[in-house]
């Protein structure tokens, strides 16, 4: 299994492929993903890891585009990015996005639109557009993480079963700290 870890740092991931900007890091290869593609061929890797970089990609969907086009079909990709809500989303000066539960939706091939009676009622969803990129990938699990005090509440799991209502209503209310995406990569 070929495994790919974008942004390793100094966590790479045992086994994998490191790549990251900073020369002061466990990367295997150099790379700055705002100023180029990620140098490796089509369909190369089998499961590709990204731990806190999309936050820091200046092109969000040309970033999602390079990872699907290097990874194999039905290859996992793996990613960690601070939830829009948790306030080191906004402290770090080289985050340039701040992301939610459904950002990798417009990456996933969508059912027709068909809102429920509560999300119309809440105003809590609306369609997708399909048009912004041809990559696509099959959602596997998106996870909101929290921290203690909200997990023992219960706040984590209320989010995570219902997290149209809780980013629309309670996210700034109780903050969240981490999204886990995990895709399976459609070519």
């Amino acid at each position: 299994m070929r495994i790919l870890d974008v942004g390793c740092g100094n966590a790479k991931i045992p086994g994998a492929i490191g790549i990251d900007v900073n020369p002061h890091t466990a990367a295997d290869i150099l790379c700055d993903l705002n100023q180029s593609s990620l140098p490796f061929a089509d369909d190369t890797f089998d499961r590709i890891v990204c731990n806190h970089i999309v936050e820091h990609v200046a092109d969000f969907i040309r970033f999602v585009e390079e990872v699907h086009r290097v990874a194999r079909a039905g290859a996992s990709v793996e990613i960690v990015t601070p939830h829009f809500t948790n306030r080191f989303s906004y402290t770090d000066p080289t985050h340039l996005r701040h992301l939610s539960f459904f950002s990798f939706d417009y990456f996933v091939a969508q059912p027709p639109f068909q809102p429920s009676l509560l999300s119309r009622a809440f105003e809590t969803q609306s369609p997708l557009v399909e048009f912004y990129s041809r990559a696509r990938f099959a959602q596997v699990r998106t996870f909101l993480r929290f921290g203690r005090p909200f997990r023992l509440l219960g706040i984590q799991w209320f989010a995570n079963h219902f997290p149209h209502f809780y980013e629309a209503y309670l996210a700034f209310i109780f903050p969240a700290r981490d999204l886990y995406f995990t895709l399976q990569v459609i070519k």
